[in-house]
């Protein structure tokens, strides 16, 4: 039998609700001498708080510059997931494969009201892979604006282009039949293959796929390399954007590519670019690396 190990040594588990009074679970680990400053880490399509790439070093690397770091759980974790509301018995089905992209700003403005409740002022928010379209979008809601003097800057570690890698890996053909199908029998709960193999991680919901399929649909458009990257051209706050030179994700416009376009699209007060070299998607074997970076870049703040 294994020894039971600390996915993050000092960190503690909590409760919060999202600004739509869902109930959710994020983890958090604190510096001992506490500042004002705190990380919200969104993560990835099927993520989860305590498993997303990157956390603990990111973590560690933060709370010695005494920088809290928090990462939570969104209606998107997991592949399909019952979730529970404040004060109802209502329920509602979500995961990766069924959750509303649009929803996720609930989840985000969760977490922040969750930090500042704790006493944190300062705070920065990063997404990793599909939590990098949630961050820009929550940038361009009501809720950011509520909260912008709070938010000090954000990080985007693997912003890949989801519609237009689903493009291309299934093939242009296959693609846009599989969008007229879904358009036929949207709001249905029914799940269809994306990948080669119609199991395990490779279903997703109708309209769930049709959120990175669409053009016009946020998700598809935060960050569709081949479109004017608007979401990125509106950021005014400072912006940290990170790829793994090796992102298997990036089959149509390659990283280095991805991030000269950001840098021609951003038109806000900082943005610094980093290319992690010898690693992919999820930054393996590169980890302490990226957590040096952002955290250097934070601490500028």
């Amino acid at each position: 039998m294994r020894k039971a190990i600390d996915i993050i040594d000092n960190a503690r588990i909590i409760g919060f609700d999202a600004s739509d009074g869902l109930m959710l679970y994020g983890m958090i680990r604190e510096p001992r001498k506490r500042k004002k400053s705190a990380i919200l880490h969104i993560h990835g399509l099927q993520g989860n708080f305590y498993g997303s790439n990157s956390i603990s070093e990111i973590a560690k690397e933060a709370n010695k510059k005494g920088i809290a770091f928090m990462s939570i759980q969104t209606r998107g974790s997991y592949i399909v997931e019952d979730f529970s509301y404040k004060n109802s018995k209502q329920e509602l089905l979500a995961g990766a494969a069924l959750e509303k992209f649009e929803d996720s700003v609930y989840d985000i403005e969760g977490g922040i009201n969750a930090l500042i409740y704790m006493g944190y002022r300062q705070i920065f928010v990063e997404g990793h892979s599909t939590g990098c379209q949630k961050v820009l979008y929550y940038l361009k809601s009501k809720s950011y604006q509520k909260r912008k003097k709070n938010i000090a800057g954000i990080a985007l570690l693997g912003p890949v282009d989801d519609y237009n890698y689903d493009r291309l890996n299934l093939g242009t053909t296959k693609f846009e039949k599989m969008k007229r199908l879904a358009r036929k029998i949207s709001g249905k709960t029914l799940f269809m293959p994306i990948g080669p193999n119609a199991t395990g991680n490779n279903v997703i919901g109708i309209d769930r796929f049709l959120s990175t399929a669409s053009e016009g649909k946020p998700e598809a458009e935060a960050l569709n390399y081949r479109g004017d990257l608007k979401y990125i051209k509106s950021i005014g706050i400072p912006m940290l954007a990170v790829f793994g030179s090796n992102d298997e994700y990036m089959i149509d416009t390659k990283p280095k590519r991805a991030l000269e376009l950001i840098k021609e699209k951003y038109s806000g007060k900082l943005l610094e670019t980093h290319m992690v070299k010898g690693t992919g998607h999820t930054f393996r074997g590169k980890r302490e690396e990226l957590a040096k970076v952002l955290v250097r870049f934070y601490s500028k703040l």
